[in-house]
Order: structure tokens, then C-alpha cells, then sequence
């Protein structure tokens, strides 16, 4: 039975890892729901199986505590529950968002999940190959099924980004992959290159007995994987990947000399792939294109293996002559890059530019709570109120500034904690994957990879799979002929503190109980969310507006927190019904401008000119650089005017047309004001003819008036 529901945790690990894959690396929280609901409901049942046989036996030993052998994997452990435990601090007492907070506190509830999961089978016997083949499973899915569409084999239609824009692309075209998104897909390229050439140290030290045969399919991935990164032009993957690895070299110095000289033709060949796919703007014949591939990538394989045994032979000369064409390749490889890429490396930096605006902006909201942040999804939400310019950038682009705004300078402290003990416990356990582990933690300074769930799964993924090999030379050294010695004298590093904390915890009941109850709450929420929004979907395909409505009512039963659906049904409802529907979704997403612009244009349709002025100056103050809305409220108020000059209430009327000159005149002043000054107008924020138009009629009705309400 017990190895039966490890088979099954096993297979479940692993599926959460490719349906991941197959859903955008998880970066829509929708994707997740029913991940969590079959994932959770594992866990909550192995959760309930060994909480009754340490019940009825005390041979049972907790799934975290039995992998909790030292302080860092305590750390590792427990941060990822910390984290949504803060989340859920901002769901119980307020945020800006509650669906946000409750979608930030079911991923970090997964990533817990997870991390037990992966660190327990670290602990077993057989743990070390199956989380390294989970991880090259995901590395040849992405990779493969990426260069297998660029060939045109596999149909994806957002797996190459195309653009004009030579600051995004200097070739046109940008390999994207599953994830639909170059950059996090250049920086996950870049680990698993970084973590085949690493691996290729430990196989040099281990000739002759590990033999030619491993070092060719140890080295076989490298070629899809640098021109996949490659493929991506992601400037900041190409400087995480060169950074991390100038990291790895001065920690493991002349043993990655040999790597490095049978690396040089692959990484040569994919730069020859790079430049040839590049100037086809990723699109080539396929198979002329599949037969080019084969045979660069054979010739550069077994060239490097080639020169790797030319330096090892005897004769000085050999070595030198090895050594020399390592070199030639390297620099004809560099080359052929940098002029492929030339524009995008050296100039074309308004991508940079932009970013800067974002940090300045998002460094401003910061500062409005910075200790516990003001809950998920805040920069989504809030960005519009605080942008200096009219860019378009619902993302910060920064892992840490979106964790600071968040969950503040806690949250963020937490997060240094978690990273601090996945370092620490690479470091002693395999010193190897600390240059993949780098590219993770550099590239989320400058761009979202965080948003991507798969990126934290990977990253927990690639700890525990450290943990594996220290655990497997654990237990070579247990069964070797000085095994009794050696364990007695192995302590791991930051013990926990003796035997009674061991009895104490292992007596308790209570962690079960936590386990289950936070499996428990994560598959009710997940439930609430994948119903509510399965039922808005499915209303908005339906072209009956009696059942469309019915839909939406019973989306918001599931999900109230639900915005987007509160906003479908309003637009159904009679003025009076969609006014307390949306104030109630305000009270659940109070900084959203969608809702402030809604009640504005409610006001309108139930005559409450009061109201409208509020409203508008409410969705103005979170979203100023929105011409659209700038024009319909210019609109909206002339017609209030007008039907309140109709009814005989000029009073009235003269209120609201001073309202949308008011309007109107700041309107004017915030376009005059940026006009031809602005980084990016990504909005294309402008003073609309129509909105020209609207201020002159109400110019006009004001000079219309009579100059009292009793003429």
C-alpha cells in the first residue's frame, strides 16, 4: 500500500510539472484550479492515510519531517506556507484585490505542496533519477516542442512572437515556446543549458568508468538548448546565463576546463542554426530545415567528443592543436551572434527605458505599504493610477518589486529566506546546480518570470533534486564496508536540536491535521474558482440573454471576488440592480477602475448626476491616461446636461456642465502637458476629436443657459 501511494505521488509530480508545460507555464491563475483540486485531493488523501496509520501505529513518520533532516530544509519546507499564509492575512483582513490575494495564496499553496512532495522523494532510494528525469522530461518537452514548431512540424500559434519593432526583435521573430512568452522561456532555456554543462564536469571526473557513450548523451541536449536560447533574443537570459556562469567557473575552476572544450562545437553549431533560422525569420521549410538540424547537430556533437579526446591524449601537441580549434570555435560562434543580434545587443535599449519608468512608478506605491504590502496582484490593479506615462505594463517585470508590492518588506523577507535555503542546500549538496539555481534568482530582477508557476516548480524541483545526490551518497556511504563509522559521525548541517524536539514532533498530530486542513482549504477554493469561472465562459458563448444572465448570477455565487464577471452582468441588469452589484464588487476589488468607470456610466442611465461626477473623478484618479473613458465621460455628462436643461432643472444641468469642463480643461492640461515628452505611449494617450468636439458643446450649453434657475 505504501509504495503504491508513493507510485501515485510520483506519477502526480510529474504530471503537475507537464500540465504546467501545456497550460503557459501556469501563468493564468484559471489554469491552476484544477491542477490544485486533483493535486490537492492526492495530498489531502495521503495526508489522511498517514495521519490514521500513526494513529493505530507508531511507525508512521511525517511526509515533511521525514525529509526535514536539517535548519535550511526546515526553511525550505515551511516558507512556501509562510508566503500564503500572508496572503491569506491579506484575503481575511483586506486588500486591493481579494481575488488577486486568493490566487497569489493558492499557488504559494501548491509550491508548498510541491516542495514536500519533491524533498520527501529526494529522501528515497530511487528519488534522485525520477526528479532528474521529471526535469529533463520538462527541459526536452519545452525545448523540442519549441524548435519542432519553428520547422513547422507542430502547429503553436504563439510559440514565435513576430514584431516590426527592432527594439523588441532585431530579426522579426522571437522563439516563445509553450510559455508564449520569450524572456522566461530564453532564462528556462538557459538553465537547463547551464545544467548539461555543468553535469558534464562530474561525468569528466568519473573516466574512465563512466565511458565515451555517457559523455556523448550527457552532452547530446546542449545544441537544442542554446539555440532554443538563442532563439529567444532575450537579452537578459543571455546576460543571466553568462553571469551564472562566470559564477560557475570561479567555483569550480580547471574541472570545467574539459566541459567547456567539448561544449564549443555544439554551442558553434547552434550559433550556425541561430543565424541560419534567424535570417528565415523562424520560419523554414521542414524538411530541409529538419535535415540541417540533424546534421549540424551530429557534426557538433561529435566534434566536441572529437576534441575532448585529442586533449586528453598525451602528446603536448594534441592538447595544443585541441585546445586551438575549442578556441576557433568559440570565437566563429560568438561572432556569427553578434552580428546576427548586433542591433538588439548594442543599441535599441527602449525596452530598458520603459522598464525603468515601471521600477520608478512601482517604487512610488511601494512606499504607500511597504511592511505588509497591500495585497495580491497589486501592481495589475494599481499601475494606472501611479504611471508617470501612458506605457502599457500590467506587469511589473520584476519578481522582487512584485513581491514588495504584494506582501511588502515580510513577504520579501520570507522570500530571501526560502532562496537563502535553496542556496545553501545546493551548495552542500550538489555544487553543480548552483549556476543553474543563479539564473533563476538573477533573471527574475529584471523580468516576471515569477508570474509563471512553472518557474517556481522548477526552481523548488531543481533543490530537491540537490537533495537527491546527498542523500544518495549518503546511503552508498551507509552500505560501504566503513558505513557504521561514517553514520555515526555524519551530522547535516544546522542540525535540528536533539532527540526530544524529534519526539515531540513526531508525537504530534498536529502537523498532520495542518496538512490536511490546508489541502482541505486549497481544493474548496480551487473548486469555488474553476466553477465560477467554467460558468462565465460557458455565458459568454451563450446567446440566449436570459440564460447568459443566469450564468453569470450563479459565476458570482461560486466566486464573488470575480470582477470581470460582475462587470458582464451589469451590463444585463436593470440601473438600480447593477449599481448594488457593483459596489459590492468594490468591496472586494476596491482599486479597480473598470468598476469606477461602470458606476460613473450607472449614474448616467439613472439620472444621478452627482454620482457620475464622483464616480468619473473616482476611475480618473486610478486610471488617468485613459482617453477612451476620458471621451465617454465628456459625453455621458453633455447628455445629463441636456436631459436636465429638458426637464426644466437648470441648476442642475450648469452643475454637471461645470463638472465636464472641469473635465474637460484637465483633460487638455494632461494631454498638452506630455505631448511629445513621453518614454512610451505604449496607450496612445491623446486629446480625442471627439473629445474636442464634446467640449465644445458643453461650452456652448453653458453660454445657452439663462443665467438663474428661475429664468
Amino acid at each position: 500500500m505504501i509504495r503504491w501511494v508513493q507510485r501515485t505521488g510520483e506519477a502526480a509530480l510529474i504530471a503537475v510539472l507537464l500540465v504546467s508545460c501545456l497550460k503557459s507555464g501556469f501563468y493564468f491563475t484559471a489554469d491552476v484550479y484544477p491542477v490544485w483540486i486533483g493535486y490537492g485531493l492526492l495530498c489531502f488523501l495521503a495526508g489522511v492515510f498517514v495521519l490514521m496509520r500513526r494513529m493505530t501505529s507508531r511507525a508512521g513518520k511525517s511526509i515533511a519531517l521525514e525529509a526535514c533532516r536539517s535548519l535550511p530544509e526546515c526553511v525550505l519546507l515551511v516558507s512556501p506556507f509562510l508566503l500564503m499564509a500572508v496572503y491569506a492575512a491579506h484575503w481575511l483582513l483586506g486588500s486591493l484585490s481579494v481575488q488577486g490575494s486568493v490566487n497569489q495564496l493558492l499557488r504559494w499553496g501548491l509550491y508548498g505542496l510541491f516542495t514536500v512532495s519533491a524533498v520527501t522523494m529526494a529522501r528515497r532510494k530511487e528519488g534522485k533519477m525520477i526528479l532528474a528525469a521529471a526535469w529533463h522530461t520538462v527541459g526536452g518537452l519545452l525545448c523540442g516542442s519549441a524548435l519542432l514548431a519553428v520547422y513547422g512540424v507542430l502547429s503553436m500559434p504563439y510559440a514565435i512572437a513576430h514584431t516590426s519593432n527592432p527594439g523588441i526583435s532585431a530579426t522579426g521573430a522571437r522563439l516563445a515556446g509553450l510559455l508564449e512568452y520569450p524572456n522566461t522561456f530564453g532564462m528556462l532555456m538557459a538553465a537547463f543549458l547551464l545544467e548539461r554543462l555543468f553535469a558534464l564536469s562530474a561525468m569528466f571526473r568519473q573516466l574512465p568508468a563512466a565511458g565515451g557513450a555517457r559523455l556523448l548523451r550527457g552532452a547530446l541536449q546542449l545544441l537544442p538548448y542554446a539555440a532554443a536560447l538563442l532563439l529567444s533574443e532575450s537579452r537578459g537570459a543571455w546576460l543571466a546565463a553568462g553571469v551564472a556562469l562566470a559564477a560557475g567557473l570561479a567555483l569550480e575552476r580547471r574541472r570545467m576546463l574539459a566541459p567547456l572544450l567539448y561544449a564549443a562545437a555544439p554551442l558553434a553549431g547552434a550559433a550556425v542554426l541561430y543565424r541560419q533560422l534567424a535570417s528565415a525569420t523562424l520560419a523554414v521549410q521542414p524538411w530541409p530545415g529538419l535535415l540541417a538540424l540533424a546534421g549540424v547537430w551530429a557534426g557538433s556533437i561529435l566534434a566536441g567528443h572529437g576534441l575532448s579526446r585529442l586533449a586528453r591524449s598525451g602528446a603536448a601537441g594534441h592538447r595544443r592543436l585541441a585546445w586551438t580549434a575549442g578556441g576557433v570555435l568559440a570565437a566563429a560562434g560568438t561572432a556569427a551572434v553578434f552580428l546576427t543580434a548586433q542591433e538588439r545587443i548594442v543599441r535599441n535599449f527602449s525596452t530598458v527605458s520603459a522598464r525603468g519608468a515601471i521600477y520608478r512608478d512601482a517604487w512610488r506605491l511601494i512606499r504607500q505599504a511597504p511592511w505588509f504590502g497591500q495585497g495580491g496582484e497589486t501592481w495589475r490593479l494599481s499601475y494606472r493610477a501611479v504611471q508617470s506615462n501612458p506605457y502599457v505594463g500590467s506587469q511589473v517585470h520584476s519578481g522582487y518589486l512584485d513581491i514588495l508590492l504584494n506582501i511588502g518588506i515580510l513577504g520579501m523577507l520570507l522570500t530571501f529566506l526560502l532562496l537563502g535555503a535553496a542556496g545553501c542546500l545546493l551548495y552542500r549538496c550538489r555544487r553543480e546546480l548552483l549556476p543553474v539555481f543563479g539564473v533563476f534568482v538573477l533573471h527574475s530582477v529584471a523580468d516576471m518570470d515569477w508570474s509563471f508557476g512553472l518557474v517556481w516548480l522548477l526552481m523548488l524541483l531543481l533543490v530537491a533534486w540537490g537533495i537527491s545526490f546527498h542523500s544518495a551518497d549518503r546511503e552508498r556511504t551507509f552500505h560501504s564496508q566503513e558505513g557504521a563509522a561514517a553514520a555515526a559521525k555524519s551530522r547535516p548541517i544546522f542540525p535540528l536540536a536533539g532527540a526530544s524536539f524529534s519526539r515531540v514532533v513526531h508525537g504530534s498530530h498536529l502537523l498532520f491535521i495542518l496538512w490536511i486542513v490546508i489541502c482541505g482549504t486549497g481544493i474548496l477554493l480551487s473548486c469555488r474558482g474553476e466553477a465560477g469561472y467554467r460558468l462565465h465562459q460557458e455565458a459568454l458563448h451563450e446567446t440566449d440573454r436570459a440564460k447568459s444572465i443566469a450564468l453569470l448570477r450563479s459565476s458570482l455565487t461560486w466566486n464573488p471576488a470575480d470582477v470581470g464577471t460582475a462587470l458582464d452582468l451589469a451590463q444585463e441588469l436593470p440601473p438600480r440592480d447593477a449599481e448594488a452589484l457593483l459596489l459590492r464588487s468594490l468591496s472586494y476589488s476596491p482599486g479597480h477602475p473598470g468598476l469606477a468607470f461602470a458606476l460613473a456610466d450607472n449614474a448616467v442611465k439613472r439620472g444621478d448626476a452627482r454620482a457620475a461626477a464622483y464616480w468619473a473623478g473616482q476611475g480618473f484618479s486610478r486610471d488617468k491616461y485613459n482617453a477612451e473613458e476620458q471621451t465617454k465621460s465628456l459625453e455621458r455628462l453633455f447628455k445629463l446636461a441636456k436631459s436636465k436643461l429638458s426637464a426644466g432643472n437648470v441648476k442642475e444641468a450648469r452643475r454637471i456642465v461645470r463638472a465636464g469642463l472641469a473635465l474637460y480643461h484637465e483633460y487638455v492640461h494632461l494631454a498638452a502637458d506630455h505631448r511629445g515628452a513621453f518614454i512610451r505611449n505604449d496607450r496612445n494617450f491623446r486629446l480625442t476629436g471627439e473629445a474636442k468636439e464634446w467640449g465644445s458643446q458643453l461650452a456652448r450649453l453653458e453660454r445657452s443657459m439663462p443665467l438663474s434657475s428661475d429664468q
